[in-house]
């Protein structure tokens, strides 16, 4: 399997892939830090798992699925190797820049907040602890895998331009509205908007979790939903990779 993540690595040795990786987590720090002031710490998380952070998935997924797709698979179709390993070694490309992209983030805006209050001596409202800030890094990144298999699949068979614009269309406007409902678990794309609640104290429309804000009620506070949703999001991503892995192996034979 090595040698399968080792050779999908390879392929973005030359690309903008870094660049992306880092720049667009330093933009939501400094966007959100720059026009928020006070909320600078939820809203840099919220700006990020609401839209930046699906966009880079995309874009990601797009990079990933279209390098061999633009050539129409056959750079891979043809070799003697099992390509549910290449699936799978796509997939774990994915999942190891994601990740780093969510360690860059949390990184500096725990960084640049301690920076506003030292420095600056600015007060924020609502302010997470430095040990939420990392674990809701963790439950978003943890919560965000099935986008991969998912946004892969669909590049395979509509491109990655209409990919990004279905994806994107259905994350932003469904996450924040099916977030709030009690059958947040049955929409993968809802899963991390409501699990942020009872972490960072947000509401998926970017206000505190305060009595008397619109869309407030007590049972997003709920922890327990912390437990469910990570189950619930993992279970997404097992099927979407099963799903996409068995419908990627089956492609050779259909050729």
């Amino acid at each position: 399997m090595s040698r399968f993540f080792k050779a999908e690595q390879l392929k973005y040795r030359h690309t903008y892939l870094r660049g992306i990786t880092v720049f667009m987590p330093l933009l939501t720090v400094f966007l959100s830090a720059w026009l928020t002031h006070s909320y600078f710490l939820v809203d840099s998380y919220n700006w990020w798992y609401i839209g930046m952070y699906p966009g880079f998935l995309g874009i990601l997924c797009g990079m990933i699925g279209g390098k061999d797709k633009g050539k129409k698979n056959h750079t891979i179709w043809s070799l003697p190797c099992d390509m549910r390993k290449i699936w799978d070694a796509k997939l774990l490309v994915g999942a190891m820049v994601s990740g780093l992209s969510m360690i860059i983030v949390v990184f500096f805006t725990i960084l640049a907040g301690k920076g506003m209050e030292n420095v600056l001596h600015m007060q924020f409202l609502a302010a997470p602890s430095v040990g939420a800030q990392i674990l809701a890094g963790v439950v978003m990144w943890l919560t965000t895998l099935w986008q991969i298999p998912f946004c892969l699949f669909l590049t395979q068979k509509v491109g990655a331009f209409f990919m990004f614009l279905i994806h994107m269309g259905l994350y932003s406007v469904l996450s924040v509205t099916v977030s709030l409902k009690s059958w947040f678990l049955f929409f993968p794309g809802a899963i991390t908007a409501r699990l942020m609640c009872p972490i960072l104290k947000v509401l998926p429309n970017g206000l505190l979790l305060q009595p008397g804000q619109m869309t407030y009620s007590p049972q997003l506070a709920r922890m327990e939903n912390l437990y469910f949703g990570i189950l619930a999001a993992l279970i997404w991503f097992g099927l979407f990779w099963w799903g996409s892995r068995r419908w990627f192996e089956r492609q050779v034979d259909l050729k």
